[in-house]
């Protein structure tokens, strides 16, 4: 894309994003009370007037048939005929948005002939063609979900520079999407002579688009953050009008937090990859028919393991520091608070847990504090309670020199021996050390003997290892 081509869709993008908090054509007004709403036509109660431009809103005052008649009659210059009618209401009543209706009708070559004009609908317009790629479609699903998120900004000139920049970014990657389905359809045609050519193109659109789905979550991040620096600081200046508003140049919690966001999703893997490891988890814990069902999971994060929780009968709360990993499980549906782990437990009553987890949580926190969170866990866990926490494994040289330090925010590497012994002096019984994930085969130097195996347990052994330590059972009898 050339200069000006890039400068003529920002500032398409600019001047659309200033139109955004245009006001709502005024609702019609009632007739006179000896006449009732029965005997009114359409026109005289619900009708838009006719005119060349609008903006979407002033659709949104009105539902069902009467929206779906005014987006006839103002974009398509007739009404509805009635299988058309029945089709956009059952896209209503399916949870499609009127926006998205708006774009599907103002797009359509039917419209074309009166080029009645809707402002606003940009972002909806790209969506509606990436949902006509069936395979593209949870992707327009994601980026409908992110541009509600945008639109929601406040109209400030910062936040419609802000909007319009991650406006274009998404534009980029709409026509790269739809650029690699038309490279990936045109592929399966080709003859059997090119099949191994075509399986190389389907490989790298599939990496190119694995990449823009990860920018796509990590704009997500940064305009979730956006949005909670703003209400933080719209919360400063009500609460106290001398407090200055933060620099622009300034480097605050939410900056390391939306980066740290961001890293985990590039570094820790797909939801798939991460359920798939943590599944294993399942059979440590104690039956869901063996007295309570309640679940704790330190430092939820997306909540991939809440999930597999909740699939499997367990009632699972979450518990993270980081707002937008909290928002994302809820989002889901998923049991997750902004809270201190410690304050937490201190909260529950004895034996009322039955399990308590924290995978890659422990390395963050200073040890005074993870003594207390082991002696409390041993509190409020049942007999026969259990109590896991997975960490990176320092007997590994590769993890405890190098890999350990890739996150900013791990504080150090936590032994073997010391989590056996922290177990054993909070009073837990049957603990015991389940190490975790080695590198690949093809790592490890070729070799038999007992000096290369060894180099190899040292090198490419297991990455990471897990406490698993139990309440002893016979505390039920006292």
């Amino acid at each position: 894309m050339n200069n000006q081509t890039t400068e003529q869709l920002l500032d398409a993008i600019r001047r659309e994003a200033a139109q955004l908090d245009i006001k709502t054509q005024p609702e019609p007004q009632p007739l006179p009370a000896e006449e009732s709403p029965s005997q009114m036509s359409f026109e005289q109660r619900l009708r838009l007037p006719s005119k060349p431009a609008y903006h979407y809103r002033e659709f949104l005052q009105f539902d069902d048939e009467a929206f779906v008649r005014n987006a006839f009659l103002c974009i398509l210059q007739r009404e509805p005929d009635p299988a058309g009618l029945q089709s956009y209401l059952n896209k209503l009543n399916d949870g499609i948005e009127k926006q998205g209706i708006l774009a599907e009708l103002s797009g359509s070559e039917e419209a074309k002939r009166y080029g009645v004009r809707i402002r606003g609908l940009k972002g909806y317009r790209m969506i509606a063609r990436l949902r006509r790629i069936r395979t593209l479609r949870p992707i327009a699903q994601r980026l409908l979900g992110l541009y509600r998120r945008i639109c929601e900004l406040p109209n400030t000139e910062e936040m419609n520079q802000y909007r319009a920049n991650i406006l274009q970014q998404l534009s980029w990657m709409s026509r790269q999407l739809q650029a690699n389905e038309r490279v990936t359809a045109a592929s399966r045609d080709r003859s059997e002579q090119q099949a191994l050519k075509q399986a190389e193109e389907v490989a790298q659109i599939r990496a190119e688009n694995q990449a823009l789905s990860q920018q796509l979550a990590n704009l997500s991040h940064k305009i979730a953050y956006q949005q909670q620096t703003l209400a933080a600081r719209t919360s400063e200046v009500e609460s106290d009008s001398s407090t200055p508003l933060i620099s622009p140049t300034s480097v605050d919690d939410s900056d390391v937090s939306a980066f740290y966001v961001a890293f985990e999703d590039a570094c820790r893997g797909t939801r798939e990859e991460v359920r798939d490891k943590m599944s294993k988890w399942l059979n440590y814990l104690p039956a869901i028919d063996a007295g309570s069902k309640q679940v704790l999971d330190i430092g939820c994060g997306r909540g991939e393991w809440l999930q597999l929780l909740g699939e499997n009968g367990y009632d699972a709360t979450g518990l993270d520091i980081n707002p937008v990993m909290v928002n994302s499980c809820t989002e889901q549906g998923l049991t997750a608070s902004l809270d201190d782990a410690l304050a937490w437990l201190q909260r529950q009553p004895d034996a009322s847990l039955a399990a308590i987890t924290a995978f890659h949580v422990i390395e963050h926190v200073p040890f005074e504090l993870l003594l207390r969170w082991t002696t409390e866990a041993r509190r409020v866990l049942q007999p026969g309670g259990v109590l896991v926490m997975e960490t990176p494994n320092p007997e590994n040289i590769l993890v405890g020199s190098h890999t350990f330090y890739h996150d900013p925010t791990h504080r150090n590497p936590i032994t073997p021996t010391l989590l056996e012994f922290l177990a054993e002096y909070c009073g837990y019984a049957d603990s015991e050390l389940v190490r975790l994930h080695p590198y690949p085969e093809e790592a490890k130097v070729s070799g038999n003997d007992p000096l290369t195996e060894r180099v190899n347990g040292h090198l490419c052994g297991p990455q990471d290892i897990a406490l698993v330590a139990r309440v002893p059972e016979a505390e039920a009898a006292e």
